[in-house]
């Protein structure tokens, strides 16, 4: 039969020397990772952190990324004169606030109003301080137009008017003292109307927008006037109206304050796991309790966590929000190796040696903790060639600590348990460390249930199960047979076909794209805002600017239709409203020409009229930001028109208004553009971007799970069992109010690694079981890995359960999709997988039990006759020559690639010892 343990049996060998190694030399793995950990933790303190929103949580290569530096370099040198918000390529700074009448009452209506104006001046009113403490007011650091500061246009109309409601036309009013057409769609919201006239009669809302200028002069001195707009907002009274706030920088101070929730949370989370695992490693024996060594398993899972932070640090990766949760999943990760690590220690014979036993479990988990270490780094290391980079931070963040948790699980860990095997060699009381008597030779009951523990001294054939933990002889003696039983076996396929049709319904009903508002906690001023925005003012807007970039003929006649149908394919949009509301600058020029009584003026003649007359008007002088012309006006370089989207509420509106738009730009050759497009991309780029990361990922895991795993079938049920979680937790999140964006692809990309976990540990046991039939191997799977599968769910859901209580998306996102993974991960590894294992894999591939006569010895019952009360001890000597022949037997055994795996177990799967040479 062709082998596939090339790979798998060297490391073997190489593990079980390691533990021989690790065990002649504890002190030094135990206190050089902990010098390492604390050098390399110095680095946090170089940890700078990254909170811009746009950066992180939008595609770096994204369309609309392209489009702006295109607009920019076009438009940018065109601001003589100032700017205007709606020609702004990015959002800028601002502060806003959206004023709502209480009590149904007309926000229009002269005494709620006054209040509106009380706060507008009281925000006009606002006075900073500069770096030499000279008063900065809003006039310093506003956005200007034609030297003036951007006001609020319902100021404007309601001086105008001198009066609150009359005559006042929705959405365009026009001054006709001012020569000015008003815009108040984006103003005035919950606006009723005259009957069959546009006249306003009541209005419920009012958004004021107070526009600042970014350059690097007044940046800084922005920021702080935004800050002092939020607390003079805060602060602000009426019996009348209730206000809202948002600045430019409000999201990234709100995800600053989640972090540190999360980052309180984690001692929680800590204190949970540490005293999950103190009680995961108690028996009814005090010499095999590991209470400390439980909290040094956590304690490795910290220094992992303090030596990638540190190291992230000293590489200039930034910190960003979303990595306060590594430490809670690097924590479970940790444990879940350490539960692996206990099991396998327990299944040796505990009158072995310290060096047999380490040897025996280094040779057997560590192999099984290596294939999840390296998938789970894979998983991390395939998410960072994503286009988010919040993910690609994140991924580098973990998937650097999961290595490093793999380095000292087997360093700072493995020289733990050695200390912790000589203690209970020496038959040591787990608190106080004194030498106590075994249960059977107690002298009172309080002895034997404060003190008394260890191996029985009165039996030589003590079975290695003396020291397994109860609940791995509940798995083998009475889950293991339970999964086994043929009707168990087909209900758990019944309900797996039905679990997976229901999760793939639920994989087409998933919702894509990251709302703003979820970035915010739902306690932040910021939820209010959005849903304000959303009731009230969204039917208008936004402006999506069209760009024509290239030269032509504007004077002629033919050229002038040939723009104008372009035009009107955009404004034909069922996203767009019509010419009514377009800002299109040939239009309105022509016009002019008409009332000027010229008809199809010559180039010069048409450049000079618009250049010198036409962009000097007042009302048309916005016009000048949206042409440009060559250097000696000659010619018109380029120009754009706004058309003026309705109805966009919702992010699958956004998305499908922004392809409209593309979609026509493509096929007119031109641009279109609005910073929003930023944000919205991510809705386009989140699926892809996740299908492309998945099929990596699991491509790597399968090539990892085929060199690692000796059986090929056993491989290909890992990478079934991971596609099938994937599916499962996709689908079911879509039924959870979890959408498919740029955090919970971070979800998916640890689903894969999880999903590695729990797989990989339950299929390499099964590979590598002893047995005659798939049956006997998947019983001793159960019993070799069942309870650090079920140990390590239970953890990781510890850890992660503080996170129910967070309001923040970002982090219930986390949780419900860990939830989901641990929840479907058990089931997949406790059933669904050991069911198809067992149903589909050749008996062939099956192995059988080893006999006493073709075992490889084992040089574990030198020891034995130390401890035997009424045996006679062998001489030095004799003890010598015994052990040397042994290490020889071994080393051929080691050397014959075609003999059978060595057996380090002296007790069968029966429970009877085999044979060794002091017996013989």
């Amino acid at each position: 039969m062709v082998k596939f343990n090339c790979i798998e049996r060297p490391l073997k060998r190489a593990y079980a020397r390691y533990g021989r190694f690790i065990s002649h030399h504890p002190f030094v793995f135990l206190i050089l990772p902990v010098i390492l950990a604390g050098g390399l933790g110095t680095g946090i303190l170089f940890l700078e952190k990254e909170s811009d929103t746009e950066y992180l949580f939008t595609p770096r290569n994204g369309r609309a990324v392209a489009e702006r530096r295109e607009v920019e370099t076009i438009f940018d040198g065109n601001l003589q004169d100032g700017q205007l918000p709606t020609r702004l390529t990015h959002f800028g700074r601002y502060g806003r606030a959206i004023v709502v009448a209480k009590d149904n009452l007309n926000i229009l209506k002269e005494d709620v109003f006054a209040d509106v104006q009380r706060l507008n001046t009281e925000i006009l009113n606002i006075v900073i301080l500069d770096e030499k403490n000279h008063q900065v007011s809003f006039t310093d650091v506003c956005l200007m137009w034609q030297y003036e500061c951007i006001a609020n246009d319902i100021f404007e109309v309601f001086n105008d008017t001198n009066n609150y409601q009359d005559s006042i036309t929705y959405p365009y009013w026009v001054s006709t003292e001012k020569n000015k057409v008003y815009f108040l769609g984006s103003a005035i919201g919950g606006v009723i109307l005259e009957s069959n006239t546009s006249v306003i009669l009541s209005g419920e809302a009012l958004q004021l927008q107070y526009f600042l200028r970014d350059d690097s002069d007044t940046n800084e001195l922005s920021s702080d006037w935004e800050d002092a707009f939020l607390v003079l907002l805060e602060t602000f009274q009426s019996k009348v109206v209730d206000v809202t706030r948002y600045t430019s920088h409000s999201l990234e101070q709100e995800l600053n304050k989640a972090s540190g929730q999360v980052f309180g949370m984690f001692t929680i989370a800590f204190t949970l796991i540490i005293n999950f695992s103190i009680w995961s490693c108690t028996k009814l024996d005090w010499v095999q309790n590991k209470p400390w060594l439980a909290c040094l398993g956590v304690l490795s899972a910290g220094l992992a966590i303090l030596s990638a932070f540190g190291v992230m640090g000293f590489c200039g990766i930034p910190f960003i929000d979303v990595v306060a949760s590594t430490p809670i999943l690097i924590l479970s990760i940790g444990v879940d190796d350490m539960f692996i690590m206990l099991c396998s220690w327990r299944r040796t014979n505990i009158r072995s040696s310290v060096e047999d036993r380490m040897s025996e479990t280094l040779s057997e988990a560590a192999l099984s903790i290596t294939i999840t270490s390296l998938t789970d780094a894979l998983a991390f290391g395939v998410g960072t060639i994503t286009q988010f980079p919040s993910v690609q931070i994140f991924c580098i963040f973990t998937g650097v600590a999961v290595l490093f948790d793999y380095f000292y699980q087997v360093t700072f860990f493995a020289a733990a348990m050695v200390l912790t095997g000589r203690r209970e060699a020496a038959n040591r009381h787990c608190s106080g460390c004194n030498v106590v008597l075994p249960l059977d030779e107690a002298p009172s009951t309080s002895y034997k249930i404060f003190c008394a523990g260890g191996p029985s001294r009165k039996t030589l054939n003590h079975q290695s199960e003396d020291s397994a933990h109860a609940v791995m002889l509940i798995f083998r003696n009475y889950f293991a047979p339970f999964v086994c039983h043929h009707v168990v076996k087909f209900l758990t396929i019944l309900f797996y076909c039905v679990y997976l049709a229901f999760s793939i319904f639920g994989v087409t009903q998933i919702e894509e794209g990251l709302e703003l508002r979820n970035i915010a906690s739902d306690q932040s001023y910021v939820v209010p805002f959005y849903d304000y925005e959303t009731q009230y003012f969204k039917n208008y807007g936004p402006a999506v600017a069209v760009i024509f970039d290239d030269e032509y003929e504007y004077w002629k006649p033919s050229t002038q239709n040939e723009l104008d149908a372009v035009v009107k394919k955009f404004e034909n949009s069922e996203y767009t409203f019509d010419d009514e509301y377009t800002s299109w600058w040939l239009r309105d020029y022509l016009d002019y020409l008409e009332i000027l009584k010229i008809k199809d003026p010559p180039k010069d003649v048409f450049l000079h009229i618009l250049e010198k007359e036409f962009l000097k008007f007042e009302m048309f002088q916005q016009y000048s930001l949206d042409l440009v012309f060559n250097e000696d006006t000659t010619s018109i370089k380029a120009s754009r028109f706004y058309v003026l989207t309705r109805y966009v509420t919702n992010s699958s509106m956004e998305t499908a208004m922004m392809n409209a738009m593309r979609e026509i730009a493509d096929d007119v050759d031109v641009t279109v553009y609005h910073p929003s497009f930023t944000f919205t991309d991510q809705y386009e780029a989140v699926l892809p971007n996740t299908i492309q990361n998945l099929g990596i990922a699991i491509a790597a895991m399968f090539v990892v799970a085929l060199l690692l795993i000796p059986q090929p079938v056993c491989a290909l049920w890992v990478t079934f069992s991971i596609i099938s979680m994937e599916v499962g937790v996709v689908g079911l999140m879509s039924f959870w109010d979890v959408k498919l964006d740029s955090v919970s692809m971070i979800n998916i990309i640890l689903c894969i690694g999880f999903s590695v976990d729990f797989s990989a540990h339950i299929a390499y046991a099964f590979s590598v079981a002893n047995g005659s039939t798939n049956n006997d191997r998947a019983k001793e799977a159960f019993y070799a890995l069942g309870m650090p599968i079920a140990q390590g769910a239970c953890s990781t859901l510890l850890g992660i359960v503080v996170l129910t209580s967070s309001d923040v998306y970002i982090f219930r996102t986390f949780f419900k999709t860990l939830f989901l993974v641990m929840t479907l991960g058990v089931f997949h590894s406790l059933f669904v997988l050991p069911v198809l294992l067992m149903l589909f894999t050749p008996q062939s591939c099956a192995k059988t039990e080893l006999t006493p006569q073709v075992a490889p010895v084992t040089c574990r019952s030198l020891h034995v006759d130390v401890l035997r009360p009424d045996g006679p001890s062998p001489t030095l000597s004799h003890k010598n020559t015994m052990e040397m022949n042994c290490k020889q037997n071994i080393d051929a055994v080691l050397v014959d690639n075609d003999a059978q795996e060595p057996v380090t177990d002296t007790s069968s799967a029966d429970g009877k010892v085999n044979p060794t040479f002091e017996e013989e």
